[in-house]
């Protein structure tokens, strides 16, 4: 995740209307002349002073269509520009239902190519970019959005906040596991566990085939996730973050998440917990509770220091 100093070409044009928002479709090429594509959405008729970049999770499906994303962490920040960056391989046309698409209908180029830290590559160039623009920037990012969260903050400080939702703990082999030991039948957690180290093993040396996408995602996917040390990255932070956890997740481990943010040891780190609420922020009750994260990310970034 490295800066991006070089841009060959920036295009714009009108692609739909999410809101009363106009989404336009902007492509820019970086140094090695790789396009990115991502969208500002504005909230007024004059452009911000402040920019919010949303980093949705790993779902198969456009980020223009990631409506809840959008609606619900767009209102952490109501006055800010909006800004989205799409995955590699994904357009417009990608879950415009607002549902992530199935495995059968998920795009092959998507799957073999996404890479987390080359989303981390693409935000960065883009916060360089754009950061002239804009005097306040923050970013937030859930589940796969939050890694690639840590991922930019560690390496730049032209952000002046962020936002991990749901992140997950130092490797996520771990996560995995734990997820297995909630979801699978007591008799069978064994079978599961071996098999997936197993499966992490051939991954990590690299043996995974290229025409196998497990859960939606190539090799090159899997091979990052799995060695990615959001740890490291918690402790290489240098501007105010905030990570949030809830304590139901099923999809990460919430408790090794407690017991690495303890050994974090980083004072521009503060950290987070909810009771009784999934990976998705929803009680016991069915109910969502997005509006009091909502909340509290708001009342957080007011004790933050903007320089």
């Amino acid at each position: 995740m490295k800066k991006c100093a070089i841009f060959l070409m920036l295009t714009t044009f009108s692609l739909t209307t999410f809101a009363n928002n106009t989404f336009d479709l902007q492509k820019i090429n970086n140094k090695s002349g790789k396009e990115i594509h991502y969208y500002i959405i504005k909230r007024d008729v004059q452009p911000s002073d402040d920019l919010l970049v949303l980093i949705q999770g790993s779902d198969c499906r456009s980020v223009v269509n990631n409506d809840s994303m959008i609606k619900n962490f767009g209102g952490a920040f109501p006055k800010n520009d909006i800004l989205l960056v799409e995955k590699t391989g994904l357009n417009s046309q990608v879950g415009k239902d607002g549902k992530e698409v199935s495995a059968k209908d998920c795009p092959i180029d998507y799957m073999k190519n996404d890479s987390p830290l080359e989303r981390a590559e693409n935000y960065l160039a883009l916060i360089e970019y754009l950061k002239n623009n804009y005097h306040n920037i923050v970013i937030i990012g859930g589940s796969e959005g939050a890694v690639v969260t840590n991922l930019i903050i560690s390496k730049t400080d032209k952000v002046q906040a962020s936002v991990s939702l749901n992140m997950g703990g130092q490797f996520f082999i771990n996560d995995v596991i734990y997820s297995i030991e909630k979801t699978t039948p007591t008799a069978e957690i064994p079978q599961y566990i071996d098999g997936f180290k197993q499966f992490a093993k051939e991954v990590v040396q690299n043996k995974l085939d290229e025409d196998q996408f497990p859960s939606e995602h190539g090799g090159k996917w899997w091979r990052e996730m799995l060695t990615i040390n959001n740890q490291k990255l918690i402790r290489s932070v240098k501007t105010p973050h905030l990570v949030i956890q809830t304590m139901d997740d099923i999809n990460v481990d919430p408790y090794s998440v407690v017991r690495m943010m303890e050994k974090s040891n980083n004072q521009h780190v503060y950290f987070k917990t909810y009771q009784g609420l999934d990976h998705f922020f929803v009680d016991n009750k069915g109910q969502g509770q997005t509006e009091l994260i909502v909340k509290d990310i708001q009342l957080w970034y007011q004790t933050v220091d903007k320089k």
